[in-house]
């Protein structure tokens, strides 16, 4: 059982997090698209802590979040994005999907695994 999934249509940056996670004990669910995130999220209830990228080409990382809310309004679900492109406007329809932080790639590890840690500790 893993709470937290991982979306990044980058398969050596999805990789290597994954590992990075695995290597400091937190076990993670990981897809390439935001379409398969939603398939997760459908087929695993246990998921609460969705991590992604903005920027995905099949969906906008930030329209599957609002998907996400939208579809399981009774999920106690919590958003973290990363983005290589940091645009202002990414950055505010972020706060406006209640994303609880917002990541900038190359990104900090210790950071994001520090945000995970919190947000896991709260379910």
């Amino acid at each position: 059982m893993s709470e937290l999934l991982i979306v990044d249509d980058e398969p050596e940056f999805l990789d290597e997090l994954l590992e990075a996670f695995a290597f400091n004990g937190v076990v993670a669910r990981s897809a390439d698209s935001a379409g398969a995130a939603l398939a997760l999220l459908e087929a695993n209830p246990d998921i609460r802590v969705v991590v992604s990228d903005i920027r995905m080409p099949d969906m906008d990382g930030l329209v599957m979040i609002d998907t996400a809310k939208q579809r399981y309004p009774a999920r106690d679900l919590t958003f973290v994005v990363m983005t290589g492109h940091a645009a202002t406007a990414d950055l505010d329809r972020a706060r406006a999907a209640g994303v609880r932080h917002c990541f900038p790639k190359p990104l900090s590890f210790e950071d994001l695994q520090g945000a995970i840690e919190e947000a896991l500790a709260e379910k």
